[in-house]
Formats: C-alpha cells, structure tokens, sequence
C-alpha cells in the first residue's frame, strides 16, 4: 500500500474515531443536559408545589380568619341590638313610672313609700325629700307621722325638706342628723333592680 493510501486510511480513521467521540460527547452532553432539565424541572416543580400549598395553606388561613371575623361582627351587633331593645324596653318601664305620677293612685303610692322609708328609719324626727311635682301635692305629713309611729312604737315627726330632688316619683328620708337615709324613690328602686330587670326583660324577648 502506499504512503499516501496508508496515510489516507489512517486520516479516515481518525476523523471516523473523532466522529463517534464526538457524537459520544454530544450525546453525553445531551443526557446531562436533560438530567439537569429533569432535575431543575422537578425542584421547579417541588417549589411550584410548595408556593402552591403554601398559598392554599394562607388562602384557607385567611378565610378561616375572615369567617371568625364575620361571625365576632355579626354576634357583635347582635348583641349591640338585642342591648338596645332592652334598653329601650328599660327607658319604656321609666315612662310608664312618669305616666303613674300623673295619676289620682299616684298620692296613695307616695304616702306608702313615705311610711315604708320613715319605718325602715325607725320614726323619730325625719326629713321627707321629694321633686319638685311631688312638693306641691297635698300630703298630710301629720297623719303619716302617726301612721310611722304606730308601726315603730316610737314618736314619729315627718317635716318636708326645701331641698328638691331630681327623680321620676317617690321619698328620700333622712334623719335629723343626716347619719341615715332611706331612698324610696322610683329612681333608686330601679337602680337596684336594673340588673334583674333587664335580664327579665331579656328572657321574655329573647
């Protein structure tokens, strides 16, 4: 074979050789292309998958948390309103009180809640506190003194303060002394019983 022949032989050879190391390279290089498009394909997805949950996870946190809301602001205002309807029932018991003072009964409830206080007091000398309205009405002090001493074996006076009170109806008494009082005014006795009242009134509506 000549030289030339043999040199040419050996050239194909070696492109031949090259070629397929070549294409090995290639092909290789191909693979670890896909292995790391595979890979970063699948981290991608692992991280889509954990923002995905995580936003579901927050989406579902803040529904959770807008329902809890809601249902605070509902009973909230459920609560304002049914505290509104019994106040307003309250204000309602306070106006038929005033409408009572209006009437004829109204003299002969006075009278009661006078001899109530001053026996509660004990008789003895005591300052009668009434408003304004009440004042003027004709009471006959004398004959509830009378009334006070019988009940507390012990002699009774009844003097009507100039002071004025700023109530719906009813007594305030004090002694002499001013040391004891006794409230039997409307107002106080509503006072005292605001609490059992409104649960009453409550109970009945609700």
């Amino acid at each position: 074979m000549e030289l030339h022949s043999i040199t040419s032989t050996i050239v194909n050879e070696a492109k031949d050789t090259a070629q397929v190391i070549i294409e090995d390279a290639q092909n290789l290089a191909k693979k670890k292309i896909r292995e790391q498009e595979h890979l970063a394909t699948k981290e991608a997805d692992g991280k889509t998958l954990a923002l995905l949950k995580k936003a579901t996870n927050e989406a579902a946190l803040e529904r959770s948390n807008k329902i809890a809301n809601s249902k605070i602001t509902s009973n909230w205002i459920v609560l304002s309103r049914k505290q509104e309807i019994i106040e307003s029932v309250f204000e309602e018991v306070k106006k038929r009180l005033y409408k009572l003072t209006q009437t004829k009964e109204y003299i002969g409830i006075l009278e009661e809640l006078i001899v109530q206080a001053g026996t509660i007091l004990g008789g003895k000398t005591l300052d009668v506190f009434l408003n304004e309205k009440d004042s003027k009405l004709l009471l006959d002090l004398n004959n509830l003194s009378e009334v006070i001493s019988s009940k507390t074996k012990t002699h009774a006076k009844l003097n009507l303060s100039k002071d004025k009170l700023s109530v719906i109806g009813g007594a305030m008494l004090k002694t002499n002394d001013s040391k004891f009082i006794m409230d039997n005014t409307f107002d106080d006795r509503l006072r005292q019983k605001e609490n059992i009242l409104k649960f009453r009134i409550a109970e009945i509506l609700f």
